[in-house]
């Protein structure tokens, strides 16, 4: 063995030992550190875990305030299958027409507003080409309070009174049973029938008075 070597490079063995080691050690902490995030247990770790803050009672509610917004529309007249329809809000009357498997070849598109946004127990009457149909008769007319046909809440009839847009046989009954007890001084007043509210209010002031 030639200790002449060892002793002429012993520092460069020593410190090629040190980093061998350091080295070794450093490889080994590596390996220790993966192997605990491997066995890491997020079975109880709410850091790890998906909360969803939405419970049963509140995913219900959601669903029934949905529901409470569906419209119902009768549509009748110059269309394929008049009936009662179920449309979703913001839908409009061509909606409803379309709906209703589209009008009939003789129907009178112009003789009513196609664009008016469609409210709940809302009635739709669509003409045929030629046909007079008294404007109280038809509430999807773009403006009827231009002719001075208004239907009067104070003594129209049930039917006449559906034909108000928004109005059907439930809130006719409660604007019958109101004014029986109070007459309407003012068309403002049919803010105080149970279910009319300013937004209905809005869609109907151009078909009614007092």
């Amino acid at each position: 063995m030639n200790f002449d070597f060892f002793k002429k490079n012993l520092n460069y063995i020593l410190l090629l030992v040190l980093i061998v080691f350091i080295g070794y050690e450093l490889y080994n902490s590596n390996n220790n550190y993966d192997d605990e995030l491997l066995q890491i247990d997020t079975s109880d770790d709410k850091s790890f875990s998906y909360v969803d803050d939405k419970s049963e009672n509140d995913i219900q509610i959601e669903s029934s305030d949905e529901n409470s917004q569906e419209l119902y529309v009768h549509i009748s007249g110059a269309v394929k299958n008049p009936g009662l329809y179920k449309m979703t809000p913001g839908s409009r009357i061509a909606d409803a027409i379309d709906e209703a498997g589209g009008s009939l070849p003789d129907a009178n598109l112009d003789a009513i507003n196609l664009a008016r946004k469609l409210n709940d127990e809302d009635k739709i009457y669509l003409p045929t080409v030629g046909e007079e149909v008294p404007s109280e008769i038809n509430s999807t007319t773009s403006s009827p309070s231009s002719s001075g046909s208004l239907i009067n809440i104070n003594s129209a009839d049930k039917s006449t009174l559906t034909n108000i847009p928004g109005v059907g046989d439930k809130t006719a009954d409660k604007i019958i049973d109101y004014r029986e007890k109070t007459q309407f001084k003012s068309i403002e007043d049919i803010k105080n029938v149970d279910g009319i509210g300013d937004k209905k209010f809005e869609n109907m002031k151009d078909f009614i008075t007092t």
